[in-house]
């Protein structure tokens, strides 16, 4: 006559502190591959990015992208006011990332207040430096309009040096929300009391950012500045070092 083995309740209570202990082992883990690999899906966004504005200056006699203008239309696409869809057709750079939407989306950055019907773009660019502002009449006439310009890229000293495009995000409207325009940090500090920051530290701590030279990196915060509840921070100090295109400049 055959005998049925059974677990005795201490090898049953065994058996499940080994499995939680397995479990909290394995799952950190495969969280920090999943954020690890969310972020280098980001710097693939920002390399293409990176590579697109380098084509853009090459057809367009030498000159930066702009960021935007009066009528809507951005490097990223055209967006005409808020609650409106994007129309990632129509941006300076569209052409150069097949109209994709996705190329503008940073896979980790979900949590935040929409501007438009839907997302719009997770990346600021460089524009203090790399653009020129234009404009025709007076700001309050109804005839008042802008433009972004680009520089010409030979005033760019050091291209590796140099950011081009960056994670960043805004709130001083109140909640979280997407930013297009980054603002360097000598600009951001310059009124005491207004004090704003505009590049966000999400991927552990650190920021993805792409060069005017094509190369993408993660950099984490500049210490000597504060860092908000949201993760924003400045990644350099008011001396705008890694924004300005002439590095020699105080």
């Amino acid at each position: 006559m055959k005998r049925h083995s059974a677990f005795t309740l201490i090898e049953l209570l065994v058996v499940i502190a080994i499995v939680g202990i397995l479990a909290g082992i394995i799952l950190p883990t495969m969280a920090k591959a999943k954020m690890r690999g969310l972020t280098v899906r980001n710097k693939n966004n920002l390399k293409q990015i990176g590579y697109a504005a380098t084509q853009f200056q090459g057809d367009n006699d030498g000159k930066t992208v702009g960021v935007g203008d009066s009528s809507g239309r951005h490097f990223f696409g055209v967006f005409e006011g808020p609650g409106l869809a994007v129309d990632y057709s129509g941006g300076y750079l569209s052409a150069y990332v097949g109209g994709e939407a996705e190329a503008w989306r940073d896979p980790l950055f979900n949590s935040f207040s929409q501007r438009a019907r839907g997302p719009s773009c997770s990346y600021a660019y460089n524009y203090h430096y790399l653009n020129k502002l234009e404009q025709e009449g007076d700001w309050w006439e109804a005839d008042y309009s802008y433009a972004w310009k680009g520089v010409s890229g030979a005033y760019i000293q050091a291209p590796a040096g140099t950011l081009l495009f960056g994670d960043s995000a805004r709130n001083w409207m109140g909640p979280l929300e997407e930013n297009w325009f980054w603002t360097p940090p000598s600009e951001a500090r310059r009124w005491a009391g207004w004090e704003t920051a505009y590049t966000h530290f999400r991927h552990e701590g650190r920021c993805c950012v792409v060069f005017v030279d094509s190369h993408v990196e993660g950099l984490g915060p500049e210490r000597s500045l504060p860092m908000d509840s949201d993760g924003l921070g400045y990644v350099c100090g008011t001396d705008d070092v890694l924004f300005k295109l002439n590095k020699r400049e105080r």
